[in-house]
């Protein structure tokens, strides 16, 4: 009984937040013979190679590219997927003393092109500085701040995304860890077969390795620095953009579980004080606003929410009050919840005086309300829709055309299917999911590893002080806890599409290369 309730718990809080055109978070599908339906004819072992160059006020940099697949063995018999990926490789360095960095994103069910050709990568969309999107058609450019210059690179497209397809039949086969891909365990599995068998191929298994991954990917990665070396992969760092660590932090559906409603909070502080709504007094910087709703949620509010006290009395009714000043929001939408804001409520709440509607990938983005009559949050995410055509036609091209890679198969951005055929109680879990006890073993492990966790203050998808309350209860010891680092840039859930937050990430992670490579020596 216990499981089932705790199964439909995840059920209904993705059924909500997919409403929102949110993809990634927990849904369990009813349907147990479910699978995605995938156009295309999966490739065992492809490989196109390329040669190509990219300018730098500090001088050129020569580069070979790779796009192609790798059949996974997961059984050790017959191959049973296809997994697409685009390496890049610096021409004329030792691949023994090189880093090779494997990169993903998230969803479940997204393709690791955001990361690929808008944030990472040698080429990338072109953005304005703000991250808006110029007129079509998209274009890509040479991207300066691209960690080829500090690590070699592999963009992996998990099962069900991208160009990588399982073989017919292999979606559907039982074993003991439920569907072969489209699960916590099984997703862990097929990864982890995927790097050991790219440094097989690729002769790196002398490099320096890496992980970066984003949203889901983070949730990912955090997994694999535990599971990778006992698979016999030894890592430096990993990198965690926008992480979902725990999903107890990030899902407000819970009313009995506090702590949801208080990670939320700095977040929508600095959204409102971006658009001009921030109540409270201030000195008019960001970082401090954030830090002050950090103080404020993790006391006053965080008592309030656990009080005995009636919610109409003088002390909660203080704290709700403080709660509408930093959110910008009406104190008596902010009653009428009880202190419990999701981040759908607060954007459609937030700007509705004009009309408007803030998204959740990203706050700092407004526009006209396209659901005026209703009290629900429209479908669509004004920050994050409008960039799905973009950056689709531009993987599109950019792999066809500049890397050679042929082939008549739909390049599956983002596979909603997949997200719907997730297994989240895969191997008999019945709590949401959670891998903060597993970065803790990985990092206790191995007290050389560098992490580092990136968020945008503007994202009320994965909000940052989710992150940094995960950190801080780690407990690391105290000669580890430094390798841990968080850092919030100015930006939403994709924060690189900003010029000033791409170029601060990229030092950042620059910076997490040079420390980790001195560790090691």
């Amino acid at each position: 009984m216990i499981l089932v309730a705790k199964s439909v718990r995840i059920a209904v809080a993705a059924v909500i937040l997919a409403a929102c055109g949110l993809h990634l978070f927990p849904y369990r599908s009813t349907a147990a013979d479910i699978a995605p339906t995938l156009a295309g004819t999966p490739s065992e072992d492809t490989a196109v190679q390329t040669r190509h160059a990219i300018a730098f006020d500090s001088g050129q940099l020569s580069y070979t590219a790779i796009a192609g697949t790798l059949g996974l063995r997961l059984d050790k018999s017959d191959v049973e997927a296809a997994i697409f990926y685009v390496s890049y490789q610096k021409d004329g360095d030792d691949p023994a003393t090189r880093p090779i960095t494997f990169v993903f994103n998230g969803g479940p069910g997204s393709s690791a092109a955001w990361l690929h050709v808008v944030g990472l990568g040698p080429r990338r969309l072109f953005l304005h500085d703000d991250g808006g999107i110029p007129d079509s058609p998209a274009r890509l450019v040479d991207n300066a701040q691209t960690w080829l210059r500090f690590t070699d690179l592999v963009f992996v497209d998990p099962v069900g995304t991208g160009f990588s397809r399982p073989f017919p039949g292999k979606e559907q086969r039982p074993d003991k860890d439920g569907r072969p891909f489209w699960g916590i365990k099984s997703d862990l599995r097929s990864l982890s077969e995927f790097v050991r068998l790219y440094l097989t191929r690729y002769g790196r298994w002398a490099s320096p390795v890496y992980l970066a991954g984003e949203s889901y990917g983070g949730f990912r990665a955090a997994a694999l620095v535990e599971l990778l070396p006992i698979t016999g992969i030894q890592l430096s760092g990993a990198i965690l953009i926008s992480p979902v660590i725990e999903y107890r932090l990030n899902l407000g559906n819970d009313y009995f579980d506090v702590m949801p409603w208080v990670t939320f909070v700095p977040s929508y502080a600095a959204t409102a004080f971006h658009h001009g709504k921030y109540r409270a007094e201030s000195d008019g910087n960001l970082q401090q606003i954030a830090r002050a709703a950090e103080v404020f949620s993790r006391t006053h509010l965080l008592l309030a929410l656990a009080s005995d006290a009636p919610r109409k009395s003088a002390t909660v009714s203080e704290v709700f009050g403080r709660l509408a000043a930093i959110t910008g929001l009406d104190v008596t939408c902010v009653q009428y919840h009880r202190g419990r804001l999701t981040a759908e409520v607060f954007a459609k709440r937030l700007l509705e005086d004009q009309g408007r509607v803030v998204g959740i990938y990203d706050g700092s983005v407004s526009t006209p309300d396209p659901n005026p009559f209703s009290t629900a949050y429209a479908a669509r995410d004004p920050s994050f829709d409008p960039l799905i055509a973009p950056v689709t036609t531009s993987v599109n091209a950019y792999v066809r055309n500049e890397l050679g890679y042929k082939t008549d198969a739909r390049y599956e951005l983002m596979n909603a299917e997949v997200l719907q055929a997730w297994n989240w109680t895969e191997g008999g879990e019945s709590e949401l999911p959670g891998v903060g006890p597993r970065l803790r073993s990985g990092l206790s492990l191995n007290p050389n590893l560098k992490v580092l966790i990136a968020h945008g203050f503007f994202d009320l998808a994965t909000p940052y002080f989710a992150s940094k309350y995960i950190i801080e209860r780690l407990e690391l010891d105290e000669a580890n806890f430094p390798n841990v680092r968080l850092s919030v840039y100015p930006g939403g859930h994709m924060f690189y599409t900003r010029t000033d937050a791409r170029e601060q990430l990229y030092r950042d992670v620059q910076a997490l290369y040079e420390t980790s490579s001195k560790a090691s020596r």
